[in-house]
This record gives C-alpha cells, structure tokens and sequence, in this order.
C-alpha cells in the first residue's frame, strides 16, 4: 500500500472510533473522494446493511416494459442527482449502495432532455430495499375519443349531428341556440 493510502486509511479508523475533530471526517472524506471517486470503501466497523437498494419497473400507460430507457435516482433534500442507470430488456432497474435518505426516481425522455414520469418520494432507512413502479402517464387519443377514437367515425357523428340539426355556434357569454327555450 503506497504511504498516501496509508494516512488515509489510518485517519478514516481515528473517524470512525470518533477521536477525530470535525473538519478532519470533512478532510477523510475528500480524500477517500478522490482515492476512489466512483466506488464505495467500506472502512472498518461499518456496519453490515448499512446502505439500501431501490429497484423497479419502468412501463408505459398500458404496462407494458420500456428496455433501454434512460432512469435517473434523485436526492430529493438536496435535489442533486445520485445516480443514473439503463433499464434492462424487462425494463427494471435497480439502485444499490443508497444512502439512507428521500429520493424520487425519474424516467427520462429518449433525448435525456426531459423527465416523463417520476415517482412519489421515497424514504429509505438503512439496509431497507424498496420496490417502486414507474410508468408513463395516459396518453389521450386524438380528439379525447369523445367523438370516437378514428378520423372517419368522428366525421360520422359530426355529419350525422349537422344533418340533425344540432349543430350550433356559440360566443362566449351568449346563448348557444336563438330557439326559445321550454317556458320562455
């Protein structure tokens, strides 16, 4: 081990027994930051279970899986993003080595410009594994599907309607027909 690991490891033990002042856990704490910036270092006397998983499914309004989607897992005290991640073929995901704390888990558009679906924050505590489900809003087919959900049926029910009669043009603030109403 080169003599820098070696400080640094001596002083995470002098943390980690609690003889170390303040600003010397904050000094250990960017060390080993920049030791080792994208991997967790389990120093000793940690306790097993300390971190949490939070794993699920990404769907889309009909519940079927979205593979290859970009999912990102939000801090949601601090609102950083804590990681990031593809889902598989099945479309799940999962979130290990988290923090105890709030976060909200975000699907992003395929662009990764824009969140499309979030889900409600969720607390974890240590060692707790969380299963969540992410899923697209409804989409709301052309027209509402008031008038149907085709082009030719809407055309249908508004040519029927005009051939009836019920058609009528209404300004804001004025009656919507010149017939007298019954008992007028």
């Amino acid at each position: 081990m080169n003599r820098k690991l070696c400080l640094i490891v001596a002083a995470a033990m002098a943390v980690t027994a609690g003889s170390a002042p303040i600003g010397a856990q904050q000094a250990v704490a960017a060390a080993l930051a920049q030791l080792a910036p994208n991997s967790y270092i389990v120093l000793p006397e940690t306790k097993p279970g300390l971190f949490s998983t939070i794993h699920g499914t990404a769907v889309n309004w009909s519940n079927g899986a979205l593979p290859n989607t970009n999912i990102r897992l939000r801090d949601a005290r601090l609102g950083r993003v804590a990681d990031t991640m593809m889902t598989d073929r099945f479309g799940a995901f999962q979130f290990r080595s988290v923090d105890p704390g709030s976060y909200v888990v975000e699907m992003m558009s395929p662009a990764n410009d824009a969140v499309v679906a979030a889900t409600p924050i969720i607390n974890v505590t240590s060692g707790q594994e969380v299963a969540t489900l992410l899923k697209l809003p409804f989409r709301v087919a052309p027209l509402g599907g008031i008038l149907g959900h085709t082009l030719p049926s809407a055309l249908a029910v508004t040519s029927a309607a005009a051939a009836a009669g019920v058609l009528a043009k209404s300004v804001v603030g004025a009656p919507a027909t010149d017939r007298a109403l019954p008992g007028q």
